[in-house]
């Protein structure tokens, strides 16, 4: 099923905003016609979302390697994609570190890799589904046994319940909590698409999956 909003994109950066070939293949490749607005920096962003909701923030490579989380704070759901060239892991790596979700690498990539990573982004904020083309359901997909959903489950029971601890336990500037926190958000999305997936009824025989504890409980059970 379609969204009835279109979907959102901001081009961050002058580099992104004067390049038509990245409006072009949104279109191409979105669901439904994005609406797609251009701003050159980031306090201009912050005026933008105020009023805006917005699902994706493309940004050029010099601004991605800028302090970006003031983006996370004022809209937790929009995912933030930097465009670089080539790749180079140590631009990739800092990019990261400064708060975008997926790095987009134009050369050499596809269309797939493109989409690919698009949707990895939006995955990571609990994006709206079925923005992109191939976001369209399949009909022949089966779903899971129940006890292969009631294992996954208790497994990111265990994957989100330690990285809450780690991050009790890490000072806010400690380099760790970058890696934590990505766990977090992977494990997060995880949960919600197990639940999404999971039938309303799924018979006698299915385990009721349990919910996930807090880290004081883990806490306190490892004592």
């Amino acid at each position: 099923m379609r969204n009835h909003e279109p979907p959102s994109i901001v081009l961050l950066g002058s580099a992104v905003s004067s390049t038509g070939a990245v409006d072009t293949w949104l279109r191409a490749h979105f669901a439904e016609p994005p609406t797609v607005a251009a701003v050159h920096t980031i306090p201009e962003t912050l005026v933008y979302l105020r009023a805006h909701r917005v699902d994706l923030i493309l940004v050029d490579e010099v601004t991605a390697q800028t302090e970006l989380r003031t983006i996370h704070t004022a809209s937790p759901t929009t995912a933030i994609i930097g465009l670089i060239m080539k790749m180079d892991e140590s631009v990739q790596l800092l990019m990261l570190r400064q708060g975008v979700h997926e790095v987009l690498c134009l050369l050499p990539s596809t269309d797939t890799n493109h989409a690919h990573t698009v949707k990895r982004a939006l995955a990571r904020v609990n994006g709206r589904a079925g923005l992109l083309k191939s976001d369209d359901p399949r009909p022949d997909i089966v779903a899971a046994p129940p006890r292969l959903i009631h294992d996954l489950n208790n497994l990111l029971t265990s994957i989100n319940g330690f990285a809450d601890l780690l991050l009790a336990q890490l000072p806010a500037d400690n380099p760790a909590r970058m890696g934590v926190e990505q766990i977090r958000l992977a494990g997060k999305r995880a949960t919600t698409l197990l639940k999404a997936n999971t039938p309303t009824s799924a018979g006698p025989s299915a385990p009721s999956p349990s919910a996930p504890p807090s880290a004081p409980s883990i806490i306190a059970r490892a004592a």
